[in-house]
């Protein structure tokens, strides 16, 4: 049994695409070492984690990601046992506002910092697995 943890964020003004490449190179090191997988999707200055793994460990990480002093206004969405990952072969996703799939972002209807009334859990996990499993690679995966 694993436990999966959907989390939204703000982003600390002036944090940019090359400081999420940063954060997703320590993520994929440490998510390795800990058999964490997940997706990030950095969009409009919002942050949209889903991360998942043994229960332990994932709750050790997530206590590290959510008093990282680069994200504000941090709000858990969802925490849940699950009989499986949805990102088995993904230490860590990343779709940044450039990468990510405009027919997706369509299909959902997008909204800057995902609302709660617009985006209930299940949404907001289809919308983040949606976002990561679509055909254009983040130029973090491409290297």
């Amino acid at each position: 049994m694993f436990e999966r943890l959907l989390h939204v964020s703000q982003a600390r003004a002036g944090l940019g695409s090359h400081d999420v490449h940063h954060i997703i190179r320590s993520a994929h090191h440490r998510n390795s070492r800990f058999g964490l997988t997940g997706g990030l999707i950095f969009l409009d200055g919002h942050f949209v984690l889903l991360i998942e793994g043994e229960p332990f460990r994932l709750r050790e990480r997530f206590a590290i990601i959510a008093a990282d002093p680069r994200h504000l206004n941090a709000e858990v969405r969802n925490t849940a046992s699950v009989p499986d990952r949805l990102f088995s072969g993904d230490w860590m996703a990343l779709r940044l506002q450039g990468e990510t799939d405009a027919g997706v972002l369509k299909q959902f209807d997008y909204q800057p910092g995902l609302p709660v009334a617009s985006f209930d859990v299940q949404r907001l996990q289809d919308f983040v697995s949606a976002c990561c499993k679509a055909a254009q690679p983040s130029s973090a995966e491409a290297r």
